[in-house]
């Protein structure tokens, strides 16, 4: 015969049932309200080493003389556009000495106090590099025929600014405590050849 009756489970021990309650708590707590905080376990270091470093090699005295060039004429550029006088002596500092940034500030405060411009940009052509010493000299034709100085309002070019295909500039370098700095820089009226 069978019943139609479930059969009837024993009481369950009260330790027993205070466990599971101690248990289920905290679970069905946290099912209805914000997220709980977790104590997560810290995180095991890698065993994997890391590469190797590989070594980079020294410049050689000429690679930094035109990395220095380089830089600094790119430097120049951003600090003519910068428009601040904070900017100028920051991105002038490691390539030239105060009184020569001094010399570019008072020369970039006039044209920008008369609203003139750069436009665009000289390529640069180092035909040769001498090192004597502490000095070094970088000889590049530069073709800056397509960039010079304009009004801003107008965007006429300021007289006087256009450049030339064929810019005969000499560089000098001084080694001072182990960097390159600008010491001058002079136009030869000399043609050159890229």
């Amino acid at each position: 015969m069978t019943s139609s009756t479930p059969p009837r489970l024993g009481r369950l021990p009260s330790a027993l049932a205070a466990l599971l309650g101690a248990c289920l708590a905290p679970i069905l707590a946290a099912c209805g309200g914000a997220a709980a905080q977790v104590q997560l376990p810290a995180k095991v270091a890698a065993t994997t080493s890391a590469p190797p470093a590989v070594p980079v090699p020294a410049l050689s005295p000429r690679q930094q003389v035109v990395v220095t060039f380089s830089r600094y004429t790119s430097a120049m550029t951003a600090a003519f556009e910068s428009r601040s006088p904070a900017q100028v002596r920051q991105l002038l500092s490691p390539y030239l000495d105060e009184a020569t940034i001094s010399n570019a500030l008072q020369a970039f405060s006039q044209a920008w106090s008369r609203s003139e411009v750069s436009y665009g940009h000289a390529e640069h052509h180092i035909i040769g590099v001498r090192i004597q010493g502490a000095a070094a000299w970088v000889h590049d034709c530069d073709d800056t025929s397509s960039s010079g100085l304009a009004y801003s309002g107008t965007g006429q070019v300021v007289p006087g600014t256009l450049g030339s295909p064929a810019e005969n500039l000499v560089t000098r370098l001084n080694l001072v405590n182990g960097h390159w700095h600008i010491a001058v820089q002079t136009v030869e009226d000399v043609p050159c050849k890229p």
